[in-house]
């Protein structure tokens, strides 16, 4: 399972660059909805770290969004942070329990937290693709199966 849960890791990093290359160029760059967002996306994946690293943790609030640049160098930092933290784990390590705090009572294993930071950033990032669509960019299909008939790139940042 840890195997799995690391190709989702690496996949999500993937598709979010794809998604922020695609973003960059787009009419979209400076769209503050579009900021907000990926501003809930990265927030969730630092709450969740926080959570798996045993750190106080909470969900990005209402303040304004950052700059695109400022989004890029987060999500540059919260993947490397995430996939270092997934890298230390062992698979006994997946069944330990951590407690969400923004869910009154809701305990849950590490694997199943892994999963759904991952599985709520696609579901955002599916929203956003949709959003540069309508502002007139080029959305791209960042879907698991394209991440794997493409031999698993790495992301592309730059």
């Amino acid at each position: 399972m840890l195997e799995l849960l690391q190709d989702l890791g690496a996949h999500c990093e993937w598709a979010d660059a794809v998604l922020f290359h695609t973003w960059g160029k787009g009419p979209a760059r400076d769209q503050e909805e579009l900021r907000g967002r990926v501003q809930h996306i990265l927030g969730v994946q630092q709450a969740f770290l926080a959570v798996l690293r045993g750190e106080t943790s909470t969900l990005p609030g209402d303040d304004p969004p950052p700059t695109y640049a400022e989004l890029t160098d987060w999500a540059v930092r919260v993947h490397g942070d995430m996939n270092a933290q997934v890298a230390s784990l062992g698979e006994g390590d997946l069944v330990r329990q951590v407690q969400i705090p923004w869910i009154p009572d809701c305990t849950i294993t590490v694997q199943d937290a892994l999963l759904q930071s991952r599985l709520h950033s696609q579901h955002h990032r599916g929203q956003c693709m949709t959003r540069l669509k309508e502002f007139g960019g080029e959305p791209k299909n960042v879907d698991w199966i394209i991440w794997v008939w493409k031999q698993k790139p790495a992301p592309r940042w730059g």
